[in-house]
């Protein structure tokens, strides 16, 4: 895997773990938090990766 696959696999662990976790304590304001965070942060990565793709990508 390259470098962007590794980091990608790591958010979605850490965001699948937040999710685990807060399936666990759903009235947790801090695991809610953390969920939010983790995907927060998921969201903008693969929004940053859609377009750096999309730059490369041959127009139609």
């Amino acid at each position: 895997m390259d470098v962007s696959n590794e980091r990608l696999k790591l958010l979605l662990a850490r965001t699948d773990e937040a999710f685990q976790a807060l399936l666990k304590e759903p009235d947790s304001i801090e695991l809610n938090s953390a969920y939010d965070a983790a995907k927060a942060e998921l969201d903008d990565y693969i929004g940053r990766l859609r377009a750096a793709l999309s730059k490369k990508a041959p127009h139609r």
